[in-house]
């Protein structure tokens, strides 16, 4: 377990529960930190201000009981990964430790406490969530490293369309010229330039991006599909980017499209997903 210093919260409207208590845990633990409330509400209140590790539940509680306040510590995003523990004198039967779980406690312990099963049950349920926020961290790091293989992926497919974009100028260019000199074009220089404008269409780098913008982002263009109707492999490419936050510049160097044929084709794209006039299209893809 973590060496860090550990805070754990005691939630009960009897004081001396509450002195008893904190009494045996600064016994067991070197160093620990006890905060209280004397009812559900305050135990909200400090769960939000102080996020201990660990909280003892009192379930039966003036203004708000412990079933209560567990399930609203549940809701908050800031608080809902704090482990909670119930105890109680009276609510004992297995339909009670039914609601209890259901509220979101991890664990139950009845009163009159038994300290050494109370510091089990702490010492697991603290086990559990240092091993829950390693998992998260691994799958955090997971994803930070997608999404770094995604970026690159996206700015080599820029930089190759670009480069693709310059030579089928340049030959244009030629093509030009050799048909001023000759008055007639080169074959070659055509068959060239098809080949090139076959790459854009065809579009096989995008099969490298969507597998890793899939890795990151699961889901998406299931999501996107079933949002709105007649959705074009095109369409899927727009979502993606704008899901990463591209400007209408990159999006339109993205697809070798100018950038007022980005705008109507974002245009097109509101449409076609059904979103009304005063909502912003990429605030909708972002949150999906």
């Amino acid at each position: 377990m973590s060496l860090r210093k550990k805070t754990i919260l005691i939630a009960d409207d009897e004081r001396e529960i509450i002195r008893i208590i904190n009494a045996e845990l600064k016994d067991y633990y070197d160093d620990i930190q006890i905060l209280n409330a004397g009812n559900g509400k305050m135990a909200l209140r400090v769960a939000e201000e102080e996020l201990p590790d660990i909280i003892i539940m009192d379930w039966e509680m003036p203004e708000m009981d412990g079933i209560e306040a567990t399930r609203a510590i549940r809701k908050s995003e800031r608080t809902q990964n704090i482990p909670v523990i119930i105890a109680t004198g009276r609510m004992t039967q297995s339909e009670d430790l039914r609601i209890a779980l259901e509220a979101g406690a991890v664990d139950f312990v009845r009163k009159p406490i038994e300290f050494i099963e109370l510091i089990a049950r702490i010492n697991t349920a603290l086990r559990i969530k240092e091993q829950n926020l390693a998992i998260q961290q691994l799958l955090k790091s997971e994803i930070e490293l997608k999404s770094r293989k995604l970026t690159t992926t996206s700015m080599l497919i820029v930089e190759q369309n670009n480069l693709l974009s310059s030579f089928f100028d340049e030959l244009d260019a030629i093509e030009r010229k050799a048909y001023t000199v000759c008055n007639k074009l080169t074959p070659e220089i055509k068959d060239l330039k098809r080949r090139i404008q076959n790459y854009f269409d065809v579009d096989k780098s995008w099969d490298t991006f969507k597998f890793h913008f899939e890795e990151v982002h699961p889901k998406f263009f299931d999501t996107i599909q079933q949002q709105g109707s007649d959705i074009s492999h095109k369409d899927l490419k727009l979502c993606a980017y704008l899901k990463l936050g591209m400007d209408n510049k990159e999006i339109a160097n993205l697809l070798n499209i100018t950038a007022s044929s980005a705008r109507v084709t974002l245009s097109r794209l509101k449409k076609k997903l059904n979103i009304s006039e005063e909502d912003n299209l990429r605030d909708i893809i972002a949150a999906i």
